[in-house]
């Protein structure tokens, strides 16, 4: 599961675990135009963020992200080394982290190829060159908005499969006591409910060791 990277910054959530408010982005910008770069910075300062570096290409701005961390990363979307698309999938599969597309492109060519990559893409916006600071302020919001429901969902799905394969774990161990030892299958579950409040000690821990060792837990 992958856990987007503006969560631990964001200070209320809904019911369904998604945030409602958020506090200020750490920022990584990469364009190959510095004057571009430094006045897409200048934006995200006055916007109340911080940025934490500006790269020049697409594998510098991976590398300064495994170093820096932010939270968020506005790329160029043509950059030498490597596309604004190409480490925004980076960014996102491996650290992730989400990103905005800032381009003066805007032929249904790129649209396509970030489109083709579904949500593995990482991009949560697409601005088009020059950028004001008013849509700068819009598309972090809304960015930020969908990448906590993102991971709200990643983490509601994550928890859902765990809880699954521990009733199949659970259910793995009854029968193993069911089969050395004659209990039935309500016997069998009580057995480990039992053991598990008298050890303190969580039901799956018990059933992977009554799996594990085929102990009866006399």
């Amino acid at each position: 599961m992958i856990s987007l990277g503006i969560g631990p910054r964001t200070m209320t959530k809904n019911d369904k675990g998604a945030a409602t408010t958020f506090a200020p982005c750490r920022v990584l910008i990469a364009d190959d135009e510095h004057l571009v770069a430094t006045g897409i910075a200048a934006h995200v300062r006055e916007l109340g963020h911080k940025v934490v570096g500006i790269a020049a290409d697409g594998e510098a701005a991976v590398a300064l992200a495994r170093e820096q961390s932010p939270t968020l990363a506005l790329l160029d979307i043509r950059m030498p080394k490597a596309s604004g698309v190409e480490a925004a999938m980076v960014l996102y599969q491996e650290l992730g982290i989400p990103s905005i597309i800032i381009s003066a492109y805007s032929d249904e060519e790129h649209i396509s190829r970030i489109q083709s990559y579904g949500p593995s893409s990482g991009v949560y916006g697409y601005l088009l060159k020059p950028v004001s600071r008013d849509e700068l302020r819009v598309t972090i919001g809304v960015a930020q908005q969908r990448a906590s429901v993102d991971d709200a969902n990643s983490t509601r799905i994550g928890q859902l499969e765990q809880n699954l394969q521990n009733r199949r774990v659970v259910e793995q161990a009854k029968w193993v006591l069911v089969q050395k030892s004659g209990m039935t299958e309500p016997q069998a579950h009580e057995k480990l409910q039992k053991v598990a409040r008298d050890r303190r000690r969580p039901l799956i821990e018990i059933a992977q060791a009554v799996i594990q060792s085929g102990d009866l837990l006399a």
